[in-house]
């Protein structure tokens, strides 16, 4: 009876870790569709007007790499990579949004923080990918 319990304790405890990788390879198939988008549309030389054109672009190359830096996030369970989707996700609102300036500076301090708190708190293990 214990044995049976170990295996179903093993199975519970494996389980994420596989639906997380079946989560990360469909993720890839859509980062190398959204890829794919990008360079047609970078390439087609759209009708948009220019600053437009190029904020297309751009918020569509930050999505990829926020995708991009998640599917890591995904497969290293490491403290350092969840601090840099963090960082891509506020940088993409500077980039590409249009906010007014005291939210532009909330987010500017907020990848300060984030970045001080790579710096100064996080151990060498936080660096390293879970078991």
């Amino acid at each position: 009876m214990n044995k049976n319990l170990d295996i179903f304790r093993n199975f519970v405890m494996k389980m994420p870790r596989f639906l997380e990788k079946i989560v990360a390879a469909i993720l890839i198939v859509g980062v190398i569709y959204s890829c794919i988008q990008l360079g047609m549309h970078v390439l087609s030389f759209s009708d948009l007007a220019f600053n437009d054109y190029v904020e297309d672009i751009l918020l569509t190359g930050f999505n990829a790499i926020i995708v991009i830096e998640f599917i890591r996030m995904l497969i290293k369970h490491s403290m350092n990579t969840i601090v840099e989707v963090l960082i891509f996700a506020i940088a993409r609102g500077l980039v590409v949004g249009h906010e007014k300036p005291l939210e532009e500076l909330i987010r500017i301090a907020c990848i300060a923080l984030l970045l001080l708190c790579r710096k100064y708190l996080f151990h060498e293990f936080d660096f390293q990918e879970e078991e």
